[in-house]
């Protein structure tokens, strides 16, 4: 099963397109994000039975639920925001999609925070109205300083980096850099490819910006 979790305000597009373009099965559950307050206020009522409506005419079987978010307090919501993706655990889809910025900036920086636990982040564009895919950085689990500096070479190598190349670079052993390659791969930082009987690795966009703006 799935949990939706969406930051949401009066427009119910915004937590339907996304979670009709994810898919919704039986069983799942969408969890709209509010301000505190918005349980009374009759556009944000308004707003969340259209979603309610509209979900359950497709699956019947899916439950709508709010989590409600106090804008004036940026600690205590963030903490309610972990909190609610550290209890399910069913696959978990944060949808960036729409309200307010007083709670959009708190789950926002949870989603960074727990980025291990959320398997799916989708962005509903303001601009194009259209729902993409997003990667959220894994900055928080640090590397080791000869992991960085592996991750280093690869990044000044416009066309790649064969595993011999990174080793003569940094004068280390071939097996110590294929092992900094396996665990920058499964962090996302690399790619690579084999050409022939040479592997070739490429730096991510999420390596590149690590390297870039120096946060290892």
């Amino acid at each position: 099963m799935t949990v939706f979790i969406i930051t949401f305000g009066y427009d119910s597009t915004r937590a339907t397109r996304p979670v009709l373009t994810h898919g919704l099965g039986e069983g799942d559950e969408i969890v709209l994000v509010q301000p505190t307050g918005h349980e009374e206020n009759k556009r944000a009522n308004e707003a969340r039975e259209d979603v309610r409506r509209m979900v359950t005419e497709l699956q019947p079987k899916v439950d709508v639920n709010s989590l409600a978010l106090n804008p004036e307090y940026f600690f205590g919501s963030i903490r309610r925001t972990v909190e609610r993706i550290d209890t399910t655990d069913d696959d978990i889809v944060l949808v960036l999609g729409g309200g307010a910025r007083d709670i959009y900036l708190p789950v926002a920086f949870a989603a960074f925070v727990c980025q291990s636990a959320i398997d799916t982040v989708l962005q509903f564009s303001d601009i194009t109205g259209s729902v993409s895919e997003l990667t959220i950085p894994d900055f928080i689990d640090p590397l080791g300083e000869s992991v960085i500096e592996t991750l280093r070479a690869v990044v000044n190598q416009e066309d790649g980096a064969s595993l011999t190349l990174i080793a003569n670079t940094l004068g280390a052993a071939k097996s110590t850099v294929a092992r900094h390659v396996n665990e920058l791969e499964e962090r996302e930082f690399v790619r690579s490819e084999r050409h022939g009987k040479a592997k070739v690795v490429f730096p991510t966009d999420q390596g590149r910006l690590a390297v870039d703006i120096d946060v290892l």
